[in-house]
């Protein structure tokens, strides 16, 4: 069976009646053509079936068009909209993303950015695993720009940073749970070896100190199960020592503490009142719906590849640095201390 000859630049601009550089300007987002030759060479190659011959254009141009994207834990439908936003994002621009796990495994977190630095990408976005040693050494030996995604301020280092402000959410939820009148409020956090978001934590002991109550730490690794067992043990504690009100740092850990406190007889808020961060979907169907700290996910991720796409288009060298705004958003998670 004979195969019909793929299209080629060529044939574009023979079809169009224009010069193969203007053709290759107008597919490869350069300046030097017309918005309205631009726009018909790219119906016109999309008419014909043209694909462009990526290992040629990587070679002339040096460049993958690939962004790479690692996240700690996909498991977390916070990153499915983290990943959402970037791939469109990187889509518009030409770009594909590829995407990776970490799942809170420091060495898989460093195969994982091996395998980045092989596979050529033109640059990263990470989510790192605690204090981002993996994540620097990358950014050095690679010389390739680099996002760093809700990392705390010792990971950054020379690199870009998007955070969303979790030390403000931590204030936000303190101070309506206060306002409730909780006194013994604990704040859920990962072990300091893994903590993506040291923050968190100082805010919350400052704001609890302040206001003279005891700041109660859980540590936990951050999975489901593992939050599940550490809660089930923390709500044992005889009522007068165990905490009235948890904060979290996402809902997916405080789904985990409504599981828990079903499994030692709590009903929340009645005996347990709940503070989650993300506001998914999810969230507001949960019985009771749950009291959250609302952050734009989906904006996490398109800002993170268009700070990529500027650095590779006209790099500065000035790192960027920006908090996304959080807002509390108030439901049936929380009451006053029964």
């Amino acid at each position: 069976m004979l195969r019909t000859p793929r299209p080629t630049m060529r044939d574009v601009a023979e079809r169009l009646g224009v010069s193969v550089s203007a053709v290759s300007i107008a597919l490869s987002e350069r300046k030097g053509v017309s918005d309205e030759l631009r726009e018909r060479v790219r119906r016109t190659a999309r008419a014909m079936g043209y694909v462009p011959d990526q290992a040629a254009v990587s070679l002339r141009t040096r460049r993958s068009r690939v962004m790479g994207l690692l996240i700690r834990n996909l498991q977390n439908p916070f990153f499915l909209d983290v990943v959402e936003g970037f791939d469109r994002e990187c889509s518009a621009a030409g770009y594909q993303a590829m995407t990776s796990s970490a799942r809170y495994e420091p060495r898989h977190e460093r195969e994982l950015l091996d395998a980045f630095a092989a596979r050529g990408v033109d640059a990263l976005a990470v989510a790192p695993i605690g204090p981002g040693r993996a994540v620097r050494s990358w950014a050095r030996r690679t010389g390739k720009p680099v996002v760093v995604l809700n990392g705390s301020r010792a990971v950054v280092d020379s690199m870009h940073s998007l955070r969303i402000d979790g030390p403000q959410a931590v204030r936000l939820a303190v101070r309506h749970l206060a306002g409730l009148g909780h006194r013994r409020i604990a704040l859920l956090t990962a072990p300091a070896a893994t903590s993506p978001d040291p923050e968190r934590l100082a805010a919350f002991t400052e704001l609890m100190t302040e206001r003279r109550l005891e700041p109660l730490v859980i540590e936990s690794a951050l999975t489901a199960h593992a939050a599940e067992a550490v809660l089930r043990a923390e709500l044992r504690r005889p009522r007068a020592y165990r905490p009235t009100a948890i904060v979290t740092n996402s809902d997916w850990i405080a789904y985990a503490v409504y599981a828990a406190a079903r499994a030692e007889g709590l009903r929340v808020p009645v005996d347990l009142s709940v503070v989650g961060h993300d506001d998914l979907p999810t969230s507001a169907l949960t019985d009771p719906p749950l009291t959250t700290l609302r952050a734009d996910r989906l904006g996490l991720g398109r800002r993170a590849a268009r700070i990529l796409i500027d650095s590779l288009d006209g790099p500065d060298g000035t790192p960027v640095r920006e908090l996304l705004p959080v807002e509390l958003v108030e439901r049936a998670s929380t009451a006053p201390p029964g």
